[in-house]
């Protein structure tokens, strides 16, 4: 994961509704997808957690879920503490500053989030050592929720920037998004994004959202061979 600087805390999350169409949909499919598959107890790995808007969302869906949420940014960690205090779960947040590293706990999870994290990764063995990562922390069966944006197959960028001037005047402006996206990120193609997913160790993979750029994967923590 690389780190926010703190500053972009404060608007990150009136900016991601407008870079993202479906923000809040994709968040609650989350939740919902979670509901399905897990009840009771249970504990869900966050990294890259940002201002802990998936949190918020799955805590409710799950009223017995508790959460380790890890996260470079200082800015971005303190205010998803003031977030997730405000909505009384606290008691339930584990707050981590710092990396996937940092926390040691091996198949100690029932899922994991990734939320638009992976494409600031670039390919060249860290986007396989985080995924790896991921599912080292997860127990045999654990889904995956990856939401992430991958090098889709035509240029959106007419098509996006269209879509950032309806949603009015924001910072940055339109065309620095979009050149930012063309240039800082590391957007793989969806085939290689899978690739990776089996290589870390995740099975069954299945599309549980998609829209402009993104796209929402469900995987899960593959079994261990028996030979």
């Amino acid at each position: 994961m690389n780190a926010f600087p703190d500053a972009a805390a404060k608007i990150y999350d009136d900016n991601i509704v407008r870079l993202v169409p479906g923000y809040a949909l994709a968040l609650d499919l989350m939740g919902s997808i979670l509901t399905a598959q897990l009840s009771g107890p249970c504990r869900i790995l966050v990294p890259g957690c940002g201002t802990g808007s998936e949190i918020l969302v799955i805590a409710k869906c799950l009223p017995e879920a508790r959460f380790v949420a890890v996260e470079p940014s200082v800015g971005m960690l303190d205010l998803a503490r003031q977030r997730v205090g405000t909505a009384g779960l606290s008691e339930r947040v584990e707050f981590v500053c710092g990396y996937l590293d940092d926390v040691g706990e091996q198949g100690a999870f029932d899922a994991a989030t990734v939320s638009l994290v992976l494409h600031f990764l670039p390919d060249d063995g860290t986007k396989q050592a985080f995924l790896a990562g991921v599912a080292q922390r997860l127990a045999p069966n654990a889904p995956l929720l990856l939401l992430d944006a991958p090098n889709i197959a035509f240029d959106e960028s007419a098509l996006r920037q269209w879509l950032l001037i309806q949603h009015g005047p924001g910072v940055p402006p339109p065309d620095a998004v979009i050149k930012r996206m063309q240039t800082l990120w590391h957007r793989a193609a969806p085939e290689r994004i899978a690739e990776l997913l089996a290589r870390a160790g995740f099975a069954e993979q299945a599309t549980f959202f998609q829209t402009l750029g993104y796209v929402g994967t469900s995987a899960l923590r593959r079994l261990p061979s028996v030979d």
